[in-house]
C-alpha cells in the first residue's frame, strides 16, 4: 500500500498519549471534577468572542477547552495516521474499512442527534460530535488489529 501520507510509526504512541490526556482532562474539567489554571489566558481570539465567563484576576479569559480540543485532534491524527510496524495491504484494507465504518457510524449517530436532541443540549452534542469520527476510527481500527493478531496467535 502506498503510505507516503502516513507519519512514521514512532509518532503513534505519542499521539495516543496526547489524545488520552486531552480526553481525560477535558472531561474532568468539563464536569467540574478538577479545576486547572487557565493555560491559554494569554491567547487572543481575533475572530469572534472566545472569552468565556471564567474570571482570572478580574478579567474574562479563555478556558482550557480549546487546548484540550487541539491536543485531542493532534494526538488523534498522529495516532490514526501513523504507520504500523508492518504496514502491508491487509493493514491498508483494515485502515480503509475502519474509516468507512467510522463515517457510517458517525452519521448514524448524528442523524439520531438531529432527531432526538434540540435546544442548548444540541450544542453539547455537537461539541462531542466534532471528535467522534476520529475516535470511532481509532477504536475500530485498533479493535480489528487486536482481533486479527489474536486470531493469528490461535492459528499457530
Amino acid at each position: 500500500m502506498l503510505t507516503r501520507y502516513l507519519f512514521p510509526h514512532r509518532y503513534k504512541r505519542l499521539g495516543l498519549i496526547l489524545a488520552a490526556v486531552a480526553l481525560v482532562l477535558g472531561l474532568l474539567e468539563m464536569y467540574d471534577v478538577v479545576q486547572l489554571p487557565h493555560l491559554l489566558a494569554w491567547l487572543p481570539s481575533p475572530i469572534g468572542n472566545a472569552e468565556l465567563p471564567d474570571v482570572l484576576n478580574g478579567e474574562k479569559v479563555r478556558a482550557n477547552h480549546d487546548l484540550y480540543a487541539v491536543l485531542l485532534i493532534c494526538g488523534g491524527l498522529l495516532s490514526a495516521c501513523s504507520r504500523e510496524k508492518q504496514e502491508d495491504e491487509y493493514i491498508g484494507r483494515i485502515r480503509l474499512e475502519s474509516l468507512l465504518w467510522a463515517m457510517y457510524a458517525y452519521y448514524a449517530l448524528l442523524l439520531l442527534a438531529f432527531l432526538l436532541v434540540s435546544g442548548m443540549p444540541f450544542f453539547t452534542v455537537m461539541m462531542y460530535a466534532m471528535f467522534t469520527p476520529l475516535l470511532l476510527f481509532l477504536a475500530r481500527f485498533h479493535l480489528v488489529l487486536l482481533r486479527s493478531a489474536q486470531a493469528a496467535l490461535h492459528e499457530e
